[in-house]
C-alpha cells in the first residue's frame, strides 16, 4: 500500500525575490545590498539583502532595552573609541521608557522613534542609516544583526484553535455565553426575565 503524504504542501518555502514596498528609500537599499551581496564574499550582505525584501510584518521592531542588553556585553562606545561594534537591525527601534539610563552604542536601522533617537544621542551614541553603513562597513566587519520577535503582535496570539486542549490561542470574541443561551434567545420556549434585588 502507498503512503498518503499529506504534509508534502506545507514543505515547500516561499522564497521573495523581489520587494511589494513603494518606499523608495527600501527600494535603493535593496539595490545596493543586491550589489554588495554579489560583489564580496561577506553573508551579513546577503542575510540583510534577504531581510530587506521581507514584509513588514516580517521585520519586526526592537526595543533600545533588547538591543541596550546584548551590546552591554560588547565594547563600551565613546568619541575617542570609535572601535565599537555597531548593532544593525533591519526595522524600526523602539524607545523603551522603562530604562533610566542606556549605554552609549552605535545604532543601524531603518527607522527610529523620535525618543529613542533622542535617548541614543543622549547618551552619547550613534543612530546611522544603511547607506552610511554601507561607506562604514562594506562587508559587515565589527557590526552585530539583531532582529525583534515576529511572535510579538497581538495577531499572533488568536493563531491557533482556541479551547483545544494544550492550545493557548486567544479566542476572538470572548465570554459570550451569556447572551446566546437557551433562555436568552428569543423563540426558545421561555424568555428568562432579569432578576431584581428587592
Amino acid at each position: 500500500m502507498g503512503v498518503d503524504l499529506t504534509g508534502i504542501s506545507k514543505k515547500s518555502r516561499v522564497i521573495r525575490h523581489h520587494t511589494y514596498s513603494t518606499n523608495p528609500y527600501i527600494k535603493l537599499l535593496i539595490k545596493l545590498y543586491k550589489f554588495l551581496a554579489k560583489r564580496t564574499s561577506s553573508g551579513f550582505n546577503k542575510v540583510v539583502y534577504q531581510r530587506l525584501l521581507k514584509s513588514r510584518s516580517n521585520r519586526a521592531p526592537i526595543s533600545l532595552s533588547r538591543i541596550a542588553v546584548v551590546m552591554k556585553r560588547k565594547s563600551v562606545f565613546t568619541e575617542k573609541n570609535k572601535k565599537a561594534p555597531i548593532a544593525v537591525v533591519v526595522g524600526d527601534v523602539l524607545d523603551d521608557v522603562r530604562m533610566a539610563r542606556i549605554p552609549a552604542m552605535r545604532v543601524c536601522a531603518l527607522r527610529f522613534s523620535k525618543s529613542a533617537r533622542q535617548s541614543i544621542l543622549a547618551a552619547g551614541g550613534e543612530c546611522l542609516t544603511f547607506d552610511q553603513l554601507a561607506m562604514m562597513a562594506p562587508t559587515g566587519k565589527n557590526t552585530y544583526l539583531m532582529r525583534g520577535r515576529k511572535s510579538g503582535r497581538e495577531s499572533v496570539r488568536h493563531f491557533g484553535a482556541s479551547g483545544v486542549p494544550g492550545s493557548h490561542a486567544k479566542p476572538y470574541a470572548t465570554n459570550r455565553g451569556k447572551e446566546t443561551k437557551r433562555g436568552r434567545r428569543p423563540g426558545q420556549s421561555y424568555k428568562r426575565k432579569a432578576f431584581r434585588h428587592v
